[in-house]
């Protein structure tokens, strides 16, 4: 039962890997037969923990600023990222309070712009940014896309993730590379040692075979 569980898991993670923003946990195995799935370097109690996070505060801010501004909020590894734009700097410095004040939040970076709210244009640009990003990404032996979260505002990449001091640079270079459009990279991650990195991804890892 536990063998069919963990295919059956590995079969679910390659079916949704294409369609969760920013999730790609499929790493090519070493032979036609076989397979490895790396799970995120965050404990699970940490993703949980970030999931609650996020859907407090997309229903506390729109419940809180309306339409009358633009804010995005990514949460990786209890630390929030807010993006955006609003009006005023009363808008801004209710957004930050109101993500301060979650108990779980341990980390608030506030890169909200006082201005008016992106096109749609400027919105689908940035999409299309993180689509070609997340591919690099993914194509990218070393850097491990399945613990790292990429924002895209403003044509401006913020990278969030659980990562070691080469694994950044490498991601960072990559981002940056990836389109003329970039303006500009934000390194905003949790850097482990290469020790913790073989700890955290030895326990992660379900290999399955044919």
């Amino acid at each position: 039962m536990k063998l069919f569980a963990k295919v059956r898991n590995a079969a679910l993670l390659l079916s949704v890997a294409s369609i969760l923003p920013g999730c790609f946990p499929i790493i090519a195995g070493t032979g036609i037969y076989s397979a490895m799935v790396l799970a995120d370097r965050r404990p699970i109690s940490v993703t949980t923990i970030d999931r609650g996070i996020q859907l407090e505060l997309d229903a506390s801010l729109k419940n809180k600023v309306g339409t009358d501004a633009h804010i995005n909020v990514s949460v990786f590894n209890q630390k929030v990222l807010l993006t955006g734009e609003v009006p005023n700097q009363s808008y801004k410095d209710l957004a930050v309070k109101e993500v301060s004040q979650q108990v779980n939040v341990k980390k608030v970076f506030d890169e909200l712009k006082i201005t008016g709210s992106s096109s749609t244009e400027d919105r689908l640009l940035d999409s299309s940014l993180y689509s070609l990003i997340k591919a690099k990404f993914v194509a990218t032996s070393d850097i491990p896309s399945n613990s790292m979260k990429i924002v895209v505002e403003a044509k401006r990449v913020y990278l969030m993730g659980v990562v070691t001091e080469l694994e950044a640079k490498a991601a960072a270079t990559v981002a940056s590379k990836a389109s003329d459009s970039v303006k500009e990279v934000v390194k905003l991650m949790d850097i482990i040692s290469e020790e913790e990195k073989k700890k955290l991804d030895s326990m992660g890892v379900v290999e399955t075979k044919k």
